[in-house]
């Protein structure tokens, strides 16, 4: 795959935030809409898109990628995070003084908006869009990770906040593996739905196409908000760049090489293996007493050098796993 190519794919993501930074500082999206945009996103959009993927997509019935998209997920954040950990105290990061949310911070790539579109463009070919489901399962082993792992780091309790689970992204992976293992999802399809079903189905493809182009823009407002607010400290932007875009695409890289995966799973490790840090720890540092202005300054900086970064990896991804 040409380098042309990958820079075409990852060219519009960033247009598509810089729509949202455009659209914030003009006030066509106010503060106020912002907030109800981000939960019809959460809990309207991006479940349907998840459910449109996973329903009758037999890859998410394969215990195996159950339990390497999931495990994978969860333990790549795990390391992330330990990797970040190790970082924080070669840095001097004190406890307190923004250890923990660098932890979670550096420690945790965009999993969702960003790379969704990439697969797309990279890996969806013929019309063959299984490999959304494969994502979203591993997914759900980021989201455990980071609301269960991440929380129990920034607040020392043991078994961090697992009712945040219970939102709309997880409720839908689970929901769409369970129909999909029954047969139920073809009530929701014109085979055994009829028309009813099969109107029902097209509504909620076209609800979860908007998804990831409306959260892309709602990153770029939310980025808007915080640029310039917090003051970038060196030590922490250099600290959240090697562990985010130097050391971790090593481990998603490998993983995708040598571990006995379906080429939809290692596909998606090579997309994750160059993300930027994910915005999702600056609400968990926000709502669970952590330094959000540490999170920030991971996600701008990543974001910012990903730029750079992003196509370099992926070709270097593809070239390395699958030759």
């Amino acid at each position: 795959m040409s380098f042309s190519v990958i820079i075409q794919a990852i060219l519009p993501v960033y247009l598509l935030v810089g729509v949202g930074l455009a659209l914030r500082g003009l006030k066509v999206i106010t503060p106020e809409m912002e907030k109800g945009m981000i939960k019809m996103v959460i809990h309207c959009l991006y479940p349907c898109l998840i459910l449109d993927k996973t329903l009758g997509n037999d890859l998410v019935l394969q215990a195996d990628v159950l339990a390497w998209g999931v495990g994978l997920g969860f333990g790549m954040i795990l390391l992330g995070m330990g990797v970040s950990y190790l970082m924080a105290l070669a840095l001097g990061l004190k406890p307190g003084n923004g250890r923990r949310t660098f932890c979670v911070a550096a420690g945790t790539q965009n999993f969702g908006y960003i790379a969704i579109p990439l697969l797309a463009a990279l890996f969806v070919l013929g019309g063959n869009d299984r490999v959304f489901g494969v994502l979203f399962v591993h997914s759900l082993g980021v989201e455990i990770a980071l609301w269960v792992v991440g929380v129990m780091i920034l607040t020392g309790s043991a078994f961090g906040n697992p009712k945040l689970l219970i939102s709309g992204p997880t409720v839908s992976v689970v929901l769409g593996v369970l129909l999909s293992s029954t047969g139920a999802w073809k009530f929701l399809d014109a085979s055994g739905g009829g028309v009813v079903g099969a109107g029902v189905r097209q509504a909620m493809s076209w609800l979860g196409d908007c998804a990831f182009p409306m959260g892309l823009a709602l990153i770029g407002a939310t980025m808007y908000d915080l640029i310039g607010k917090e003051k970038i400290s060196p030590k922490i932007a250099v600290g959240s760049l090697i562990v985010r875009l130097a050391v971790m695409p090593f481990a998603f890289l490998a993983a995708a090489k040598w571990l006995p995966l379906i080429p939809e799973l290692k596909q998606v490790l090579v997309i994750q293996a160059a993300m930027p840090a994910a915005v999702s720890p600056i609400l968990v540092a926000r709502h669970f007493g952590g330094s959000p202005g540490v999170a920030v300054q991971a996600v701008i900086a990543t974001s910012i050098v990903a730029l750079v970064t992003m196509p370099l990896w992926i070709s270097y991804g593809i070239r390395f796993v699958f030759g």
